[in-house]
């Protein structure tokens, strides 16, 4: 289908270039100018490498329409003397000789008239390309055009590989899943849900794991959107983790995720590692091998109230005891317990491991204090690792930690903080960054509700 409408943008373009050659022969104030030279320039179209006919007139750049009208996909019309370009609900209209065009009706100013050189139409980039709802950027040194139409209220981002991301929307309906490519912002329909738990991308990137609201799991080929069923046990799963090579996925299991489990993709058969009986088990980590687990369990508020009447809703609680404390867990050891290497009362959040043993998490130890990275080790003893900002979240991959933390009121730095506790800041960004995402694949960033993504030197953003 883009093939078509840029053949059918190509023909038409040509034979507006010849009606207007035309037009210019009846009409003595659009001659062609000839003594300008055209010139070729690369520019990045939707993320997409394009050669562009230009010329320079009076120090500024103007652009061959034909040319644009092809890179982005655009319909062109000739109707008395004027072209007409439209493209996603926006119109524009330019005549030749003049230093004005019409976008959507309305008169913007150009610094040079626009121009016909050797039977082609020339015009600056910027507003023609603004006018038609997209954005003009120099990124790099590399002018950047973009034309596309970038999904709004996008969340939850993921690396499938480094040309997509998969992000979600959320409607009163329910959820509709989206692949994104991080160069252009195009974006195409994976699923729509109303019952499935979020998909995890395995790490070759070829499929995810989703549970439904039974505890069914199901897998999604991320290239045909073919879905097949996983398993049909219906114990909830409420956490989801891949192996490194993509061939088995651990889930806590049962309502209360009391129950850590793992299923083999290729069978489908289910196997218990841990049912110790604890309840609200979460945060699950594993090691590379599988034999190694590490996770946090919530302990609830008691009831305090010899005799309360429930029905009355006046049960006393004391939610004091309301704790979280971090486990690790071998399952090499033969009838071998969980250890437990945290025991503050402060929240833990962010929770990480990259050993199966050892964890990593963010410490918030009440709201007036700043929160700081906090490392914990087999034997139970803690460290701080990044304390100098007050620390936002924290994420591990391939071994390394990275931190979004708060520089000023108007600064967040991203920084990677090695094991003894060294932080190098990698980017300062927006205190309007509110999340990361790291992988092989690239780095992105949730900005005000808008994902941006790092290409280069610059960040793009993907969704609006």
């Amino acid at each position: 289908m883009v093939m078509r409408k840029a053949v059918a943008a190509s023909v038409v373009a040509a034979v507006v270039a010849t009606s207007i050659v035309g037009a210019a022969s009846a009409a003595p104030a659009a001659k062609t100018v000839a003594a300008v030279q055209v010139q070729q320039s690369t520019f990045m179209v939707n993320g997409n490498a394009v050669a562009f006919r230009v010329v320079t007139k009076n120090g500024e750049t103007l652009v061959s329409v034909r040319d644009l009208a092809q890179a982005i996909g655009a319909n062109i019309a000739v109707h008395n003397g004027a072209l007409t370009v439209t493209l996603n609900g926006h119109t524009v209209e330019v005549k030749l000789n003049a230093k004005q065009l019409t976008a959507d009706g309305a008169a913007v100013s150009l610094k040079q008239p626009i121009q016909l050189v050797n039977g082609s139409t020339y015009i600056a980039l910027r507003p023609f390309i603004t006018g038609l709802g997209g954005t003009v950027a120099l990124n790099a040194g590399q002018i950047s055009v973009s034309t596309v139409q970038l999904l709004e209220g996008a969340e939850n981002p993921r690396f499938v590989n480094a040309s997509k991301l998969l992000v979600s929307t959320i409607q009163e309906e329910g959820r509709t899943d989206y692949l994104v490519d991080t160069a252009s912002g195009k974006s195409e329909v994976l699923m729509t849900s109303t019952d499935k738990s979020d998909l995890v991308v395995a790490p070759n990137g070829q499929q995810a794991i989703f549970s439904d609201n039974e505890g069914l799991l199901y897998l999604i080929n991320l290239s045909t959107k073919a879905v097949s069923k996983l398993s049909d046990d219906n114990n909830i799963k409420p956490e989801l983790v891949w192996s490194p090579d993509s061939s088995t996925v651990y889930f806590l299991q049962g309502d209360k995720g009391s129950v850590i489990a793992k299923i083999n993709v290729a069978s489908g058969e289910i196997t218990k590692i841990l049912d110790d009986k604890v309840d609200y088990k979460s945060s699950l980590n594993v090691s590379a091998d599988g034999t190694q687990f590490v996770y946090a369990v919530t302990t609830l508020g008691k009831v305090t109230a010899d005799s309360t009447n429930v029905d009355e809703d006046n049960v006393d609680i004391d939610f004091s005891a309301n704790q979280i404390q971090i486990f690790s867990f071998d399952s090499t050891v033969k009838d071998g317990k969980p250890a437990q290497l945290t025991k503050g009362t402060d929240d833990k959040i962010f929770i990480t491991s990259a050993d199966g043993k050892n964890a990593v998490y963010v410490s918030v130890p009440n709201e007036n204090s700043n929160a700081v990275l906090v490392a914990a080790a087999a034997d139970g003893t803690t460290k701080n690792l990044y304390s100098a900002h007050d620390v936002l979240e924290s994420v591990q991959y391939a071994g390394k930690l990275y931190v979004l933390a708060a520089n000023s009121d108007t600064e967040n730095g991203i920084y990677e903080v090695t094991a003894s506790g060294a932080a190098n800041q990698l980017y300062a960004v927006s205190a309007e960054v509110s999340s990361i995402v790291v992988s092989e694949s690239g780095i992105a960033v949730v900005r005000d509700g808008s994902i941006l993504v790092k290409n280069g030197n610059s960040w793009t953003a993907v969704t609006k």
